[in-house]
């Protein structure tokens, strides 16, 4: 059968009318063929786990059948119904899956809604799922983007791929960033694919802190794992060799729930890194609204960082003392003050208690050297983490344990921490 076609000014993609799995994506500005083998086109992946004692219990999409389809007339949409699913190792599994493909004059948006009619719950959920993302001809290099905390990760994908996950935990090569905050939304609201001068974006279209983690996968594996060299050809030893890529949901439905998942767009585009975010702040800044930020923040100047404590006990600088800082930043010109460790046990340490550490000195001559310092025209801004509790504190025994997040099994949650100043805090003892 003839493939069903979208297509708008900058992107042009067909879809199998049996299965629905996306088997050509084709940038039109360029001609990059993003993907160009029909075999391994794929729609969605989900993980719905029969039991404690079954929990790998995968449906794949490409291997579906569509109970349903409806296609725009103007070419710019389509609409696929999945009516129930065949799962690998618990058989069909009443879950309706209906995806929602919209095109714009740039971009794709995919929009998924799961109505979970089954026993069980559907924990992950994979979509959009490209199955063989190929790097741009003529180019170098073929990477990952993605922002972290403070600046961005970039990753190789062709001809080296970073491989984030180890030999002993994945089947394949795979790449989810190695901090979950910054694997995906809501702190990283989207990704790029990219080489020397176009990419492809994907990314969010509603403000949602729906987890959406970004993932890349090299199938079978490496041509050579010394220097994590990709296949050279585009089959090695009766395997078809591909980079896969999707937008992974965590979104845990529960039976008789329906969800509408985060709409994730794709778009090509042409340029660097800085072309590609330009996209992402572009949607942003049709929604956003910037709170009121006052005058001083706004204008060119430097902050300076100033550490007096950390949890090994270094109590550098009194309080009394902070108004010297002050100055010597008023003289050069220094706007602001960011005064780290003034709390009780030093940065990190006794969360989320606030209180200024009595080592340093007390409340009021904080206060006052905040006075004296800010008389001065520098700001002093006061570090904190009040969504943190030390668990080494008789208050988080006692009572916070009991306000912790939980995970599905009742444990908290546990931020690893980081390491300050001497040996044995460093080696993490």
């Amino acid at each position: 059968m003839e493939p069903i076609i979208l297509q708008n000014s900058n992107m042009k993609m067909e879809f199998s009318p049996e299965t629905g799995a996306m088997t050509g994506l084709t940038a039109l500005r360029t001609g990059w063929q993003i993907l160009d083998r029909p075999q391994l086109g794929l729609s969605f992946r989900l993980l719905v786990p029969l039991s404690e004692d079954l929990r790998n219990n995968p449906v794949y999409g490409e291997k579906q059948r569509l109970s349903g389809l409806e296609v725009a007339p103007d070419g710019c949409g389509a609409t696929f119904t999945w009516d129930g699913v065949d799962s690998e190792r618990g058989g069909r599994v009443d879950i309706r899956l209906v995806l929602r493909v919209t095109l714009d004059a740039d971009q794709a948006v995919f929009a998924l809604t799961v109505e979970n009619r089954s026993k069980y719950v559907v924990e992950n959920v994979y979509c959009p799922y490209l199955g063989d993302v190929q790097h741009p001809q003529g180019e170098a290099w073929f990477k990952t983007f993605i922002y972290t905390y403070a600046t961005a990760n970039e990753w190789d994908l062709w001809p080296r791929y970073d491989n984030l996950r180890g030999y002993y935990g994945v089947d394949y090569p795979t790449q989810f960033h190695p901090s979950p905050p910054y694997s995906g939304t809501p702190m990283c609201p989207f990704f790029l694919l990219r080489g020397e001068h176009q990419g492809l974006y994907a990314g969010t279209v509603s403000p949602s802190t729906e987890y959406v983690a970004w993932h890349t996968e090299l199938r079978p594996g490496y041509g050579s794992s010394i220097d994590h060299r990709v296949p050279e050809t585009h089959n090695i030893a009766g395997k078809d060799v591909a980079t896969r890529f999707a937008a992974v949901h965590v979104p845990y439905i529960q039976p008789g729930e329906t969800r509408e998942l985060t709409p994730i767009a794709l778009q090509p585009y042409q340029g660097g890194w800085q072309q590609g975010c330009d996209i992402y702040k572009a949607w942003r800044d049709a929604w956003f609204k910037m709170p009121e930020i006052p005058a001083w923040a706004r204008e060119p100047h430097a902050w300076q960082q100033v550490h007096i404590n950390s949890p090994e006990d270094e109590l550098r600088t009194p309080f009394r003392e902070l108004v010297k800082i002050g100055e010597e930043c008023s003289r050069h010109g220094v706007k602001a003050i960011q005064l780290v460790g003034w709390n009780d046990g030093g940065q990190d340490q006794g969360n989320p208690s606030h209180s200024p550490d009595p080592r340093l000195g007390t409340f009021a001559e904080l206060k006052e050297a905040i006075r004296q310092i800010q008389a001065l025209g520098v700001k002093v801004v006061l570090f904190s983490t009040y969504t943190w509790a030390d668990r080494g504190t008789e208050w988080f025994r006692k009572e916070l344990h009991q306000l912790a997040v939980k995970d599905p099994y009742g444990d908290y949650y546990m931020h690893p921490g980081y390491q300050y100043q001497t040996a044995t805090q460093i080696l993490d003892i």
